[in-house]
């Protein structure tokens, strides 16, 4: 009888394996980084890719992803997370230095990996230069990308640090101030972040209007906001005057996690309609 529930159980463990989750922890292989796309003369398609995130780029879409790593089989697999769900691709430099891509079928148990040796892979090139139009539109994701403010903001240890970060990233002319522009520049990033990252169809199209509109009238809010908080009237802000009256504790990292996605793009665009009274006004 012994020997029977022996068998049976070894058995069940060689020929139905536990379904194993992936543990994303590493960062990008640094010969994966950079910017690839399937054809770089074209400049339509781009796919930009960092130590810790990655940013797609298209004619209809622009996405970006922040995501550890994996290693599968000699592929690195990544998860890129969209509004309705969370998607599973896997890369590897074939000997010719192109970016192969895979992505599992469809029901994917998460056990089968042959669907790696399949040959059914996007091939991309390596591009020395991200399309000018793109760059002049996402400069600012792109530097985002390539500075230490997701990692330092993904790490749950010390989010005074992140704000920390933050403040360095946002302080471009490095003086520890932040100026109107660079506030204006934060302002712009945020509304990416919230109406155009990973939208599609109509949404997206209400996204671009804000990211537009903002250069119009955040200068203008940036002046509001400084005057609010500038303490030693230098017309920039500190550090230390953002943390004046602010409690230390405060979890600024999740503040507007959970409330900024659900923002509704309809409602800013009756906001935006309204704004050439406010705007006549603040500019001035």
């Amino acid at each position: 009888m012994k020997v029977n529930i022996f068998i049976f159980f070894l058995i069940f463990f060689f020929f139905n394996p536990l379904k194993a989750e992936l543990i994303f922890e590493n960062d990008f292989p640094n010969n994966i980084q950079g910017i690839w796309s399937p054809d770089c003369e074209s400049e339509l398609q781009v796919h930009i890719i960092g130590k810790n995130s990655s940013l797609w780029i298209d004619e209809d879409y622009v996405g970006l992803n922040m995501s550890k790593t994996s290693e599968v089989q000699g592929w690195t697999a990544y998860k890129w997370g969209e509004l309705d769900g969370s998607y599973y691709y896997f890369l590897k430099k074939n000997t010719q230095n192109q970016l192969m891509e895979l992505s599992p079928p469809d029901e994917w148990d998460g056990i089968d990996y042959s669907f790696l040796n399949s040959n059914d892979f996007s091939v991309y090139e390596e591009c020395q230069f991200i399309p000018s139009i793109y760059q002049i539109i996402y400069g600012e994701i792109v530097s985002l990308m390539n500075s230490n403010l997701i990692a330092t903001c993904t790490n749950d240890s010390n989010p005074q640090e992140c704000i920390n970060e933050t403040f360095d990233f946002l302080d471009v002319s490095s003086d520890e101030e932040l100026s109107i522009a660079e506030l204006t520049r934060a302002a712009r990033i945020l509304i990416y972040f919230t109406f155009i990252d990973k939208k599609v169809g109509e949404d997206r199209d209400i996204g671009f209007v804000t990211y537009t509109t903002t250069s119009l009238f955040f200068p203008a809010i940036s002046k509001i906001l400084i005057g609010n908080y500038d303490y030693d009237n230098t017309n920039t802000l500190s550090l230390n005057e953002i943390y004046t009256d602010r409690v230390a504790t405060l979890d600024y990292q999740n503040l507007f996690k959970d409330n900024i996605k659900g923002l509704d793009p309809r409602e800013l665009r009756r906001l935006i309609e309204n704004l050439d009274f406010l705007k006549s006004i603040l500019i001035n």
